[in-house]
């Protein structure tokens, strides 16, 4: 394995009613919270007043900051950096999923540095404070509530790029999964699949390939994450496949699945970036898409070959074997409800060109250019739209 260096600070409590456990552990972090949330689900499936009890009972101060939508965008962001610092906040709590907890922490290093906030996300800058993020998931999928990673999307250019920063771990984490019994089967398969590729493009891009813990770990990940994402899908109720698709998308980002394995490249969320900041589609959604006409142009990965073999369980000899093990991947796929083409999804031909500069654009950014030209992508994503290579 490759030297690697692990850092993790945030506090995790998992389980059934952990939220009991929050007015004792929020003491000392602030008396005052901007509570963000989404659009209205916490609402209706009960989590905010469970959230809005517990604040009560540690006596905490806070400004509801809700509205927040999926693909998170930076003038949510700019706005609830202006409420945090006219209130005088003293910590960001998250009630949601990944997009809440990307906002907050935003608006968490954005108090400190407002007119730099969008320069982080271009590498150009990085924070050097922020406020404490208290994470209450209410969807398994980004695994935000255990990394140091935001993702926002810049309205105004349409370009969605990631922040990676020490100082933007939550400092507590509540993992309830009964809080995702009501999530819809579509977004429960879209936060799967966002799991499921997190740890997918460090298996076949990393560049320490040999047999590993690390590699074991991934390979146990992923098998979890495609057999109890079909579970809770047609069993929404089911505590054990709610428990460990959670438990498992929280652990695929955390830098765990990643350690020794060296340099890779998150090529495909490069591109799945693309067709979210321009035309708002779910993120796993897109990934799916995009995993699928990757697996078809790049069939020789070796890589690839052993994610068939260690989580598909199909011994690769020859081409015909190489094809099953796409099969395979597709009928999952298929259980998900995510086997689509960009045309299915009726994203407009001419805009391929532009979708290919916008994606090449960001892999610049995430310095994976070196590795994978225009061409590349290119390729992809006319297979991701036809269903095959450049007609």
């Amino acid at each position: 394995m490759k030297n690697f260096e692990f850092y993790l600070p945030t506090k995790v409590f998992f389980g059934k009613k952990v939220l009991r456990q929050f007015p004792k552990e929020v003491s000392g972090i602030g008396k005052k919270a901007l509570w963000v949330f989404g659009r209205g689900s916490i609402i209706r499936n009960g989590v905010y007043d469970q959230v809005k009890e517990v604040l009560k009972k540690a006596n905490i101060e806070y400004i509801e900051f809700g509205g927040v939508k999926a693909n998170p965008l930076l003038s949510k962001v700019l706005e609830g950096i202006k409420v945090a610092k006219e209130e005088k906040i003293d910590f960001i709590l998250a009630t949601g999923g990944g997009s809440v907890i990307d906002t907050a922490k935003a608006i968490a290093c954005g108090v400190f540095a407002e007119e730099k906030i969008w320069d982080f996300y271009e590498r150009k800058d990085s924070p050097t404070q922020a406020l404490p993020i208290i994470a209450v998931p209410t969807i398994a999928g980004t695994g935000s509530e255990l990394n140091n990673i935001s993702v926002i999307v810049n309205d105004e250019t349409k370009v969605k790029l990631s922040m990676n920063s020490p100082w933007i771990f939550p400092k507590l984490t509540f993992l309830d999964p009964t809080f995702t019994f009501t999530v819809p089967p579509d977004y429960t398969a879209y936060g799967a699949f966002d799991a499921f590729s997190h740890v997918f493009e460090v298996f076949i891009s990393r560049e320490y390939k040999k047999d590993c813990l690390t590699e074991d770990l991934m390979v146990a990940l992923m098998k979890n994450l495609m057999k109890w994402s079909k579970a809770a899908m047609y069993d929404p109720t089911n505590y054990e496949a709610r428990a460990n698709l959670m438990w498992a998308s929280s652990l695929a980002l955390c830098g765990l699945p990643k350690a020794g394995m060296g340099k890779y490249r998150f090529f495909i969320h490069a591109l799945e970036h693309t067709l979210s900041g321009v035309y708002d589609l779910p993120h796993g959604l897109g990934l799916a898409v995009i995993t699928y006409a990757w697996m078809k142009v790049y069939k020789k990965n070796k890589l690839l070959h052993k994610f068939f073999e260690k989580v598909l369980n199909i011994k690769i000899e020859d081409k015909i074997s190489v094809e099953m093990g796409i099969e395979v991947f597709e009928n999952w796929l298929r259980d998900l409800r995510l086997l689509y083409t960009l045309k299915d999804l009726k994203l407009p031909q001419e805009d391929l060109e532009y979708l290919i500069d916008k994606a090449y654009h960001i892999l610049t950014i995430w310095q994976v250019a070196d590795e994978y030209s225009k061409e590349d992508v290119s390729k992809v994503f006319y297979t991701a739209y036809f269903g095959e290579s450049k007609p």
